[in-house]
């Protein structure tokens, strides 16, 4: 049962994660066009990100345990690169599978449309929270 607390509680936070991503961004780009904003505040996801959210329930072992040792700052580095090793290799299946991605980055970071290296800073910060999750929920 805890294991299937832990897969739904990382799930649950990563899908509500994005949801509110996605809808800030969208305001910051109307807001940017000088459009009117999306009071709504609605947000997305995909019902692929629950088993790609959920995984980090077998990753914290492998991962987020052994890594304390380190400065928290290398820590978030660290598990900011394996979500973009993640994300790109889920996004590369999915794509295979279905013949597209949920998700389509765009512009000069943006790595085949499957990662976005400007988003570093929301992954870290993302990385920091799953750490937090882990450890004290």
């Amino acid at each position: 049962m805890t294991a299937l607390f832990t897969f739904l509680k990382f799930a649950t936070f990563g899908v509500t994660a994005e949801i509110v991503f996605t809808s800030i961004c969208e305001n910051i780009e109307l807001y940017k066009k000088k459009e009117k904003l999306n009071w709504s505040l609605t947000g997305h996801s995909y019902i692929w990100m629950i088993p790609i959210y959920g995984s980090i329930s077998f990753f914290g072992p492998l991962v987020i345990v052994p890594l304390q040792e380190y400065p928290l700052i290398v820590r978030l580095l660290i598990f900011s690169i394996i979500i973009f090793i993640v994300e790109y290799i889920t996004g590369w299946i999915i794509r295979k599978i279905t013949g597209k991605v949920p998700w389509h980055y765009e512009g000069r970071f943006a790595i085949h449309n499957l990662i976005r290296l400007d988003y570093l800073p929301v992954w870290m910060l993302f990385s920091g929270i799953v750490e937090y999750l882990w450890f004290n929920y």
